[in-house]
């Protein structure tokens, strides 16, 4: 599993996190990670830690898709899937909102798919798993649903049940990002799994491609 707080590091530096959740991205995240606080921020990026990162590359991506279908001139596909991942259909706003939903339940989620992303090589070790404790009590959870993802790190949930509880195409997104962000791509299985994930969300390749691309530049 890779190190999300890192992730969050190289994010808010390239400025791909400029202007998402209201500016949390850009300044919250980074004192975040420096173990700082601010006033007008500081909250915001304890609630949404690693997660807001997640958020902003997933809209990078989709804006990247977007502007390449565009410039190709690509007819617009027909949708017959549960998903719609039209390009430039879906604003900045639902990706944000995903994380920021005071149910908790985009956060749940995203965090139910890094987990079952970890198991893709059939065990997660000591570090992995600290890094996920950090990462869960850091989120704006129920005791209640806290204690149901740690159970998680015993039993994760299957790939079919993951993406069942995927309710919306933008969240589709974030969890494919959020998979792709915490698994090991050097390991044949790990690819097999993001390859699966891909086909049961129907995700478009080229946006497949484009979220690669944006973790790479990270």
């Amino acid at each position: 599993m890779k190190d999300l707080q890192k992730l969050v590091g190289n994010l808010s530096k390239s400025g791909a996190l400029s202007g998402f959740l209201g500016g949390v991205a850009g300044g919250g995240l980074t004192s975040l990670v420096g173990g700082k606080s601010s006033k007008k921020t500081g909250k915001k990026a304890i609630k949404y830690g690693a997660l807001a990162a997640v958020g902003g590359l997933a809209w990078k991506a989709y804006k990247q898709y977007s502007e390449q279908h565009k410039a190709t001139q690509q007819p617009t596909p027909k949708h017959t899937n549960r998903f719609d991942f039209t390009p430039a259909t879906m604003p900045e706003q639902c990706f944000s909102q995903v994380v920021e939903d005071e149910s908790g339940s985009g956060q749940l989620i995203l965090m139910r798919a890094m987990i079952a992303a970890a198991y893709a090589d059939g065990h997660i070790d000591e570090t992995e798993r600290q890094k996920i404790f950090a990462q869960v009590e850091s989120m704006t959870l129920s005791m209640q649903e806290k204690a149901m993802l740690f159970d998680e790190l015993r039993k994760p949930m299957t790939l079919s049940e993951l993406v069942q509880a995927v309710p919306n195409a933008q969240t589709g997104i974030e969890v494919y990002t959020a998979s792709a962000s915490a698994i090991d791509l050097q390991q044949p299985i790990s690819q097999q799994y993001l390859d699966a994930l891909a086909d049961q969300l129907c995700l478009p390749s080229e946006l497949v491609s484009s979220i690669h691309l944006q973790l790479a530049a990270q």
